[in-house]
């Protein structure tokens, strides 16, 4: 995906949560705000986005399309895709038509032949791999969140993966029935080796947490938690390679969220989930 015409001097998503160094926070009416900023500066175009942040080995933005996009190939990227608003049929796996490389790693081409389609709607997601084709082919607008993650590599197609709203939510019940006196019950979905996607169900504060080398992504699917990033965690006990796990946060910022919001927490920061009721999240978790 090529963010055509990147806008410039609209800073105001990525300096929210500015207060500790590389955390966003993208609440989904802030997000759904950029269909009409994106629409209004397209100027003929068919798609137009914008960088919400770069972070190393992976970056976010977001982007709108009023018309079917051509057919792409990352050899070294992979693309997570959330919708926003809209709706599109995703085309992947199948030969491209008339394909034409124009830049390192990167082809284009008029559309994807065959493969396997996939209908996205709002809150639901994909993971298409690097190195495979993809198309979007539009049934109305749409506006999507997208974060690419550089790989070493082409991945397997069998990677692919998709995730719809009504899916996730249906995992509920499930996790709530495994709580087993807890107050937390987790799924992992996938494991694709640099990055990994997974729910997590609580009905009650967690523990502070401390990836020294992995970044999360937090995406609210039930319930208002408070998130505090930063601070130092106390009584700090390590738990695994790289994991540390502590009672709570001494300082840190509180960050309030709602269903939809996205927000990034960076590698080797404290952060904790807040929450009074039910909770239910996605975890996008990518290595540094």
């Amino acid at each position: 995906m090529r963010l055509a015409g990147i806008l410039i001097g609209l800073t105001a998503v990525a300096t929210l949560g500015a207060a500790v160094e590389g955390f966003q926070h993208w609440p989904l009416k802030t997000l759904q705000e950029w269909n009409g900023k994106l629409a209004a500066d397209m100027k003929g175009t068919h798609s137009h986005g914008a960088n919400l942040g770069k972070f190393g080995n992976h970056e976010s933005a977001i982007t709108r399309r009023d018309a079917d996009g051509t057919a792409e190939l990352h050899e070294k990227v992979t693309d997570i895709f959330i919708c926003v608003a809209g709706e599109a049929t995703l085309k992947v796996g199948g030969p491209m038509k008339n394909p034409k490389t124009v830049g390192p790693g990167e082809v284009r081409a008029d559309s994807v032949e065959g493969g396997q389609s996939v209908t996205m709607r709002p809150g639901d997601i994909v993971h298409i791999p690097a190195n495979m084709s993809h198309q979007l082919v539009l049934k109305k607008e749409f506006l999507y969140f997208v974060t690419k993650v550089q790989e070493q590599g082409p991945k397997d197609p069998k990677e692919f993966a998709y995730f719809s709203k009504a899916d996730l939510l249906g995992y509920g019940p499930k996790l709530k029935a495994k709580l087993d006196g807890k107050n937390v019950a987790t799924q992992p979905l996938a494991n694709w080796g640099t990055h990994s996607f997974m729910l997590v169900y609580r009905t009650g504060d967690g523990e502070a947490e401390v990836h020294e080398k992995q970044v999360d992504y937090f995406w609210i699917l039930k319930g208002a938690p408070v998130v505090v990033v930063g601070g130092k965690a106390t009584e700090p006990r390590t738990t695994g390679a790289g994991e540390v796990r502590g009672k709570g946060i001494a300082g840190g910022e509180k960050t309030a969220m709602q269903v939809g919001d996205l927000a990034h927490i960076p590698a080797n920061t404290p952060h904790q989930a807040l929450t009074k009721g039910e909770l239910l999240y996605a975890v996008i978790k990518v290595g540094q």
